[in-house]
């Protein structure tokens, strides 16, 4: 029948008995305890004994609720041909009961779709992307990768991406660009040549840019693996060497375009080493 819990809210520390061991406290409370544990910490903890290994699983089972299946079940419904490797190991489960054990919360876990409210993607290989050079093949490729195709760029004078996503409603968004940096990576910069990321977004009167520069110390920094903060953010996934180039977040004010640019023109000399896989839109509130 499975053990019964109500998880409570909070829980204060002082209240229990100083002596108290760890399996000595009640299951709820071994339950809350679990939820200020790092994803990662998990499988540790269900490693150490019977006890614990039961409890992690009734907690993992207790996340899974019908929120997190229902929105991971709509995001499939218009991204799944864009999917990331994480997000391919699960593009099977529509329903609580086509989950194949713990890996599979695990992964959904690390994707939380519950935190999803609307994510927009489109391939940097389709036409509807503007992308300067991608039809000449001797400087950008377009590869099957993932199951689909990508761009490589791999030898450009000047780099281009632009695309607009239309009816974008009202709320706060976030744009983030798909690439990843390969061996054959070059970027012959100055420090005063950047690379100008621009979020295009409608306001309650007119349109409003926010534009970010990133220098060649930010690029080299990429290609070291190096974790980047500041206006333009970058995120690791939890498998290969894609990774999410951020924008900064921008709050649509009306119903309109909401515009993503990527450009390198300032410097003239030949670069590249890139692959841009999708670019995407997500609300965030």
């Amino acid at each position: 029948m499975g053990v019964k819990h109500s998880a409570p809210t909070h829980l204060n520390l002082l209240d229990l008995p100083h002596d108290v061991l760890l399996l000595d406290l009640p299951h709820d409370v071994l339950l809350l305890l679990c939820n200020y544990l790092p994803l990662q910490d998990l499988p540790n903890l269900s490693r150490s004994c019977t006890h614990l290994n039961l409890l992690v699983g009734h907690h993992l089972d207790h996340l899974m609720s019908v929120k997190m299946i229902s929105s991971w079940a709509r995001f499939l419904s218009t991204n799944t041909g864009l999917l990331t490797q994480m997000e391919s190991l699960v593009d099977h489960v529509r329903m609580k009961e086509d989950l194949m054990g713990r890996k599979d919360m695990y992964r959904l876990l690390h994707i939380r779709p519950d935190k999803m409210e609307e994510v927009r993607r489109v391939s940097c290989a389709e036409e509807r992307v503007t992308f300067i050079g991608r039809d000449n093949p001797d400087k950008v490729e377009v590869r099957d990768e993932l199951g689909r195709k990508v761009v490589r760029v791999d030898r450009v004078r000047w780099l281009q991406v632009e695309y607009k996503w239309s009816e974008v409603k009202l709320g706060r968004y976030r744009v983030s660009v798909r690439i990843r940096v390969e061996d054959n990576f070059t970027w012959p910069h100055t420090e005063h040549q950047p690379t100008v990321w621009t979020v295009g977004f409608p306001v309650e009167e007119g349109e409003e840019d926010i534009v970010v520069g990133v220098d060649r110390a930010w690029w080299r920094h990429l290609r070291k693996g190096m974790t980047l903060g500041g206006r333009v953010s970058v995120e690791k996934e939890g498998l290969g060497k894609w990774v999410r180039v951020v924008l900064p977040e921008v709050n649509v004010k009306r119903v309109g375009v909401v515009q993503v640019k990527v450009r390198d023109t300032v410097c003239n000399w030949w670069k590249g080493g890139l692959s841009f896989d999708f670019l995407e839109l997500r609300r965030v509130g």
